[in-house]
């Protein structure tokens, strides 16, 4: 147990969260964001109960004069030795106190300098100020990218993608991606950030016309939570599964096409709009064209907002999530632990059915460049969209 002592004299402990925590999480949430967080994990006491007795996860508590004042969560994947810093939060009166920096703290250096339970943290910050990246900065957090109108509070978000990596871990890290065109300048800027002078190989592939979306592929939506886990479990143990990673996520989901040869498994957050694509099974010889469908039905479901992860190792990957629509916007070195035990880069892509609402954003310099560079993309697939001068304004 750690403590520290405010400027008032008051003292503040750090002790692991339990299930008797639960209603005082709760209200430790509804009070900062008044009732308008979306995760689910701070509001549900069943699954607060679950993940404080799941070793799975390490969630820290900041308690003084019996309230609960603070909180963070850190999941681990112990096979890829990869985290997730996520939920944190002070109450305003004490904020600037050190509060959020020794939480967190506390929990890297249980997962990588106690142990080497993880080699790489991530965490993403809100960007309605520079304060969240900057305190995760000064506990070396590297930035690394942003997510576009990725969450809704108040009004649409933009969050900040900041790494952690163990010392010496990054040179576990595989060198030389492969990437297509569009995504180079997130890898450099990178590269830039962590002081690694490398080029990657840069090809180029056939690209498909981002307008049309070839013969409807119809999907029917499984929602029935339950039984998604189950398939996507059975899927998992048989090895069925295409080879997609998303960590810390599980599906509550499942798209599937009416000839059945493309099965697309998502978390959905309602009340949100959030998507997240976890994991796929796609016999469809034209992926390209599955994604297209799969968004669209997502749209019409009430879906605003979609990610995926893709590896910086599969350029025909990036280049099928790219001509779906799907933009990069966040470059993850060394980010999962590959059978050699080398550990290999991934790049986001994500994919907005709002108008992107930059106004009340504060980045630091570096998520600024990120942001440019997703501008760029943004603008590149604006002009490919565009009708020809000679052509009808529908095409099929």
């Amino acid at each position: 147990m750690q403590k520290i002592t405010l400027q008032d004299g008051r003292t503040v402990e750090f002790l692991a969260a339990t299930p008797a925590d639960a209603e005082g999480i709760i209200q430790l949430y509804k009070k900062v964001y008044k009732g308008k967080y979306t995760l689910r994990e701070v509001a549900d006491p069943s699954l607060i109960a679950k993940k404080a007795d799941d070793p799975s996860y390490f969630w820290t508590l900041a308690h003084c004069d019996g309230c609960i004042i603070g909180s963070v969560i850190f999941a681990i994947d112990p096979v890829n030795k990869f985290g997730k810093c996520y939920a944190a939060v002070v109450l305003g009166e004490f904020r600037g106190q050190d509060v959020m920096r020794y939480m967190v703290l506390q929990g890297l250096n249980r997962l990588t300098v106690r142990t080497r339970t993880c080699d790489v943290v991530y965490a993403t910050t809100r960007t309605m100020s520079v304060a969240p990246q900057v305190v995760l900065e000064h506990l070396d957090f590297y930035p690394m990218g942003i997510f576009p109108n990725v969450r809704k509070v108040e009004s649409f978000e933009t969050h900040g993608l900041e790494v952690f990596f163990r010392k010496d871990s990054i040179h576990l890290r595989r060198p030389h991606p492969t990437l297509v065109p569009e995504v180079v300048d997130f890898y450099r800027i990178a590269m830039d950030v962590l002081g690694i002078d490398e080029e990657p190989t840069e090809v180029e592939l056939p690209k498909a016309d981002p307008r049309r979306m070839g013969e409807q592929i119809r999907f029917t939506i499984n929602r029935d939570e339950n039984h998604v886990l189950e398939l996507f479990d059975s899927y998992q143990n048989h090895d069925l599964m295409d080879k997609v990673f998303f960590p810390f996520v599980e599906p509550n989901l499942l798209f599937v096409s009416e000839d059945k040869k493309a099965e697309i498994f998502v978390d959905f957050n309602d009340s949100d709009g959030n998507g997240t694509i976890v994991a796929y099974h796609i016999q469809n010889d034209d992926r390209r064209r599955v994604l297209m469908w799969f968004c669209d039905a997502a749209a019409q479901f009430g879906m605003r907002y979609i990610e995926m992860l893709v590896s910086a190792f599969r350029p025909d990957h990036q280049r099928q999530a790219i001509d779906a629509r799907f933009l990069p916007c966040a470059y993850f070195p060394a980010m999962r632990m590959a059978d050699d035990g080398r550990r290999d880069d991934y790049l986001i892509f994500s994919r907005s059915f709002e108008s992107l609402d930059f106004m009340d954003l504060h980045l630091v310099d570096t998520n600024r460049r990120f942001l440019d560079a997703f501008m760029k993309c943004w603008y590149e697939m604006l002009v490919r969209c565009q009708p020809d001068f000679d052509e009808e304004w529908r095409l099929g």
